[in-house]
């Protein structure tokens, strides 16, 4: 077994370093991709983030929406950003669904309490 030093990340992280960051859950499976960040506007905060899971190369694949608090994020003593997810390969196909990129809706108390309540964080508004 290799043991990777981590670090927390304590500085500014660019947009573009996280997208396409492979995600991997507590088994080191990896389980999808950031393919959006939603960023509330009012504060600034980085609200979800859009993951692709399943098919090839993007091809058959499902959007999910997950609080950015969901992720464990690390980076790594080569500079490469870790980004973990409490999550089986069930549950991702049970999460829910993002079609589209009509993003305002996620905004809404009624649309994305329930995304909050699935991957047991906290909601706030």
């Amino acid at each position: 077994m290799t043991t990777t030093t981590q670090q927390s990340i304590s500085t500014l992280l660019a947009a573009s370093e996280v997208k396409a960051t492979a995600v991997r859950n507590l088994q080191n499976q990896e389980i999808g991709h950031v393919d959006e960040l939603l960023i509330q506007l009012d504060s600034g905060s980085v609200r979800f983030a859009v993951l692709s899971v399943g098919g090839f190369l993007g091809i058959g694949s499902t959007r999910v929406a997950v609080p950015w608090h969901a992720f464990q994020i690390t980076q790594q003593r080569d500079g490469k950003l870790r980004m973990v997810l409490d999550a089986t390969k069930e549950r991702l196909e049970h999460a829910p669904r993002i079609e589209g990129k009509n993003y305002e809706r996620l905004y809404a108390a009624e649309t994305a309490e329930p995304i909050f309540v699935y991957w047991e964080i906290d909601y706030v508004d």
